[in-house]
């Protein structure tokens, strides 16, 4: 727990808004998620796997594997892994399957930092329902959930609402870019399936982790790993069966 003061000596640049804080320390923050996954996808290539983008259209039985029908043609595999988020559900309903999945969306907007006051860590209001984080393009500033369809219309309301607060608490100067929303897609239970569907050999879950998929894809990707070369995975994976919705 951190009082006034404590919070200016961590933050020194920061309007000294808040009396009480909480400091996470074991904690960590990246300023470009996006180059950490194109990292990741170089660091496979290197390993000797192949990068593909393309519209995924259907997937198949096949034999004692899978057909995967692309825009741009398709792709026959043993094992297929349903790792698309907000669209897993949509891809798997011609198999039978009716995943109950709901989406938490996010806004988000990039403001130009002043380089004179710098905020060094994320910070979480959460009176005020926002976060702000320093970001490579800039200071970010995130709103609240809004659950809604999952392409229904941008609402931009939190988002306006909250950063005349967050200037409240940083310096930042103009909007960097255009305002963008994703769709976190999310279980009622809150957890992610990861797993193996419960009425195809070969077919694999691992979606369905809200906010947090940058953090626990990883791990999610590691225990999907484990389970098709039939090895123990790295942790407990019974809460989030397939099963436990779908059958």
């Amino acid at each position: 727990m951190l009082d006034r003061q404590a919070i200016s000596a961590l933050e020194p640049n920061i309007i000294p808004a808040y009396s009480v804080g909480l400091l996470h320390t074991q904690t960590a923050s990246v300023d470009s998620p996006g180059g950490v996954v194109k990292a990741y996808a170089q660091l496979l290539a290197a390993g000797g796997g192949t990068v593909r983008q393309s519209e995924v259209r259907r997937i198949a039985p096949q034999g004692d594997g899978w057909r995967v029908q692309l825009a741009d043609g398709e792709i026959a595999a043993r094992h297929v892994v349903v790792a698309l988020g907000p669209w897993s559900a949509e891809l798997l309903r011609p198999l039978g399957y009716r995943v109950p999945l709901a989406f938490e969306r996010g806004y988000h907007q990039h403001f130009v930092p002043n380089p004179a006051r710098k905020l060094l860590r994320p910070i979480h209001d959460a009176e005020g329902s926002f976060l702000m984080t320093p970001m490579e393009q800039g200071i970010r500033v995130t709103s609240g959930v809004e659950l809604t369809a999952r392409d229904a219309p941008s609402n931009y309301a939190q988002l306006e609402s909250v950063v005349p607060m967050a200037r409240s608490v940083v310096e930042f100067g103009d909007a960097v870019g255009e305002r963008w929303r994703g769709a976190r897609p999310t279980l009622p239970d809150s957890l992610p399936m990861i797993g193996a569907a419960p009425r195809h050999r070969g077919l694999w879950l691992a979606f369905g982790n809200q906010h947090i998929g940058f953090t626990t894809g990883p791990g999610t990707g590691a225990a999907i790993a484990a389970m098709i070369a039939g090895d123990t995975p790295p942790f407990d994976v019974t809460a989030f069966s397939p099963g436990r919705y779908i059958a």
